[in-house]
């Protein structure tokens, strides 16, 4: 009898912490900072198996800063088929008179599981380095660039989209 009342003793207390886990999220700033992290989580750059590749402008600030590192978020992964993918992550100098330059490969990451997003870190420092002694046209301005890759060739694309906010750019930690 004693055993009997202390499991109904915990289901009862379990079913208030259950229904308690989801009410702090209603409460006021905690709705505030749940829209603000939306709103900067916001994707700027939206990959897909039709449209693999994207890219967007690098300010020239941060080629002028001591930024070495490059965070990538992923903020939303649309991926029904578990297909295994790749994003690699170029710099390039982009010139309305040549609108083909050479890519530096910053670096790739590859999602696991597929499906879900997540932050990642590249060194891009070596890529920088390569950018700066590139003699870039007087029109060129430095773009990063992103390209979808599925990690088995041999296999036919599925419905994939990747989502990837403002990258930041940030100094090595020392």
């Amino acid at each position: 009898m004693e055993r009997f009342s202390l499991v109904a003793l915990m289901i009862w207390a379990l079913s208030f912490a259950g229904a308690n886990c989801g009410s702090a999220k209603v409460q006021g700033p905690q709705t505030r900072e749940t829209k603000t992290e939306k709103q900067t989580a916001s994707p700027v750059v939206t990959l897909t198996d039709e449209h693999p590749g994207s890219s967007l402008p690098v300010e020239a600030s941060v080629l002028a800063s001591d930024s070495e590192v490059l965070e990538v978020s992923i903020t939303k992964v649309v991926n029904p088929s578990g297909t295994p993918v790749a994003v690699f992550v170029y710099l390039f100098n982009h010139a309305k008179t040549r609108p083909e330059s050479e890519k530096i490969l910053i670096g790739n990451f590859s999602l696991y599981p597929p499906d879900q997003p997540g932050k990642f870190l590249l060194s891009a420092l070596p890529a920088l380095r390569k950018l700066s002694a590139q003699k870039p046209s007087s029109d060129a301005d430095v773009r990063i660039a992103f390209e979808l890759q599925r990690l088995d060739e041999t296999k036919p694309w599925t419905h994939v989209e990747v989502a990837i906010a403002q990258p930041s750019w940030r100094p090595a930690e020392k």
